[in-house]
């Protein structure tokens, strides 16, 4: 829980892997047959969807593939109102089933559109919204990874030009299951294999790696100087949909989220809160401002399912801040190893409509202890940002490394006060 509110589930999409991935191309997903059970029907125990606790990635083993069906027939030109509808419902069904050239021709001859198609001017002025999308593309890539178990997909984005890759640590799990493949592809349909580096449960961020140099790394941008109603885009792979972008606003700051099976494995982020549209797949994929330098991590959406068990994007997406990612992803490259910063005390649950963190006990030489900080005190602030939770101190300290220094402001009798404190870092494991 998170101030009230149900855990959100984590965007890792699914997409239907090829059998013979990557030697031959990969087939468009086909819908199964109808005796099939498709995920979307699976009772809450096993649908994510249906319960924000399940799994964050959606896996299954590949669906059946149908064979190609005949595109409608055009309707009848006898009812002009009846036939536009009719064309509305067979352009959507023919997308549904990847027959797009079908529907658009259907289209095109119901409508009574004749002669030759130009060329759109494709032309745009540099530093325009399309032009830095067009720069961003080359940099993102779709995680796709094929085992015995099934598979999935995710998104990530070139860090290094030395084949470094981020994504979710989520996404990097995939690779876990037996016989796991993972490949990278490019915007260009180039597909190369990848390998795990290394990741951090508790941020969720992962490095991986492709045998290639000279790649376009993103820009990076200092998320401190982020303000709400920022516009942002975000770029990725939702349900397999390679190089998709969307964008927004940034809706809110420092948002306490919790995200994970468990408690155990559960991830805090004081995140970007943004309305760009994020679905399952996007996970991994850059937030990045609009000059197209990086700002966050797609990490994780609020969703509500329908009768169906079918969700998706309501508005309500979180990235993790280019700082805390910059941080953990360099320390994952040098060492394969990453860090967490702690404040060295135990807090007790904060109860809704509460504000602030009160401490429940103190490590003996940790620097809340060092910094004069007891049990019994109720923390207020941290840099002048207040502290709404238990669950929001404890993201709000991970947004810092181990050794910085921040003013904790914090009420003891009643009385307030403030106190510098030194952070430390320890293993993330």
């Amino acid at each position: 829980m998170v101030d009230g509110n149900p855990q959100p589930n984590r965007t890792s999409g699914w997409a239907a892997p090829s059998t013979d991935h990557p030697a031959q191309p990969r087939q468009p997903y086909q819908p199964p047959a109808p005796a099939t059970s498709p995920w979307w029907a699976k009772d809450a125990a096993t649908d994510p969807w249906r319960d924000p606790a399940a799994p964050a990635v959606v896996r299954h083993t590949p669906p059946p593939v149908l064979p190609p069906t005949e595109p409608p027939a055009p309707p009848e030109p006898a009812h002009a109102p009846t036939t536009r509808l009719v064309v509305v419902i067979a352009v959507v069904t023919a997308l549904l089933a990847g027959g797009i050239g079908a529907a658009l021709a259907v289209y095109a001859t119901s409508s009574g559109r004749t002669g030759v198609v130009t060329q759109p001017n494709t032309d745009r002025p540099a530093g325009s919204y399309q032009d830095i999308i067009s720069q961003l593309l080359p940099s993102v890539v779709t995680i796709w990874v094929d085992s015995d178990e099934g598979g999935g997909n995710g998104s990530g984005f070139v860090y290094s030009s030395e084949g470094y890759i981020v994504t979710n640590q989520h996404v990097a799990n995939l690779a876990d299951a037996d016989g796991a493949r993972m490949t990278v592809q490019f915007n260009d349909g180039t597909e190369i294999p990848a390998e795990v580096v290394g990741g951090a449960e508790s941020t969720d961020i992962a490095v991986i790696k492709v045998d290639r140099t000279g790649l376009p790394a993103v820009a990076v941008a200092d998320s401190n100087d982020l303000v709400v109603g920022d516009p942002v885009i975000a770029i990725g792979a939702p349900l397999g949909l390679s190089h998709t972008v969307t964008d927004g606003i940034v809706s809110a700051l420092d948002r306490p989220v919790v995200a994970g099976e468990s408690e155990r494995d559960s991830t805090v982020t004081a995140a970007i809160q943004t309305d760009a549209a994020i679905n399952p797949g996007n996970s991994g994929g850059p937030l990045v401002d609009a000059g197209g330098a990086l700002v966050g991590v797609v990490s994780s959406i609020y969703t509500i399912a329908n009768e169906e068990g079918e969700g998706g994007s309501i508005g309500l997406g979180f990235a993790i801040p280019s700082n805390q990612v910059v941080r953990i992803a360099s320390e994952l490259i040098d060492t394969g190893e990453a860090t967490r910063t702690e404040l060295g005390v135990s807090l007790e649950q904060s109860r809704p409509g509460v504000p602030g963190a009160q401490i429940e006990s103190v490590d003996s030489g940790g620097p809340a202890a060092e910094a004069g900080i007891t049990e019994g005190d109720v923390i207020r602030s941290i840099n002048g940002t207040p502290v709404l939770s238990d669950v929001h101190l404890r993201a709000l300290v991970l947004k810092y490394g181990g050794g910085d220094t921040v003013t904790i402001g914090y009420e003891r009798d009643g009385e307030t006060a403030e106190a510098q404190v030194t952070l430390r870092s320890v293993p993330d494991n």
